[in-house]
């Protein structure tokens, strides 16, 4: 697996005494998916959701970059207790792209105020809202083939909007 992080967010709740606060963990998985081998996210299905119900069962928001799929068929692939809420699939080259599943329950909102900066090659990118965490969590892919400053220059724009 690419990477796995963690993190703890501290929210007020009112109590007898004042403010508490009330810790939410959550557990985010970046997975790039076909970084050395041809081949898609239909052809690993399996072997994440082996993962996810064992040694990762604790991940609630999966990160996929590099899923090869299209509108079309991402859509169809289906990760056991994941839900996919947000992804950007390239129309006019193979490869590529960026998804974000959560685990069933998780309550989620696609942000799709960014549609317009995302470019197939320099700028990938999927995008939701997690209300109860009070975070934005994006999963951005750049193809080694596109330009850099223009991926720089939408990055910008997205961290300055955010």
């Amino acid at each position: 697996m690419d990477s796995k992080f963690e993190t703890t967010n501290r929210m007020p709740t009112a109590g007898s005494n004042g403010i508490k606060g009330k810790q939410h963990k959550l557990t985010v998985l970046h997975q790039n998916i076909c970084s050395l081998n041809i081949c898609s996210l239909k052809h690993k299905t399996t072997d994440l959701e082996v993962l996810l119900s064992t040694e990762l069962k604790h991940v609630e928001l999966l990160c996929l970059t590099e899923h090869w799929q299209n509108d079309q068929t991402i859509r169809c692939v289906n990760i056991c207790n994941f839900k996919m809420v947000s992804a950007f699939c390239r129309r006019s080259s193979n490869h590529g792209g960026a998804g974000i599943y959560v685990k069933d329950g998780l309550i989620t909102r696609e942000i799709s105020l960014f549609t317009d900066i995302c470019e197939e090659k320099n700028f990938e990118m999927s995008l939701i809202k997690l209300p109860m965490y009070k975070l934005n969590i994006v999963c951005i892919y750049r193809s080694p083939d596109g330009q850099l400053e223009k991926f720089l220059n939408k990055l910008e724009v997205v961290i300055q909007k955010l």
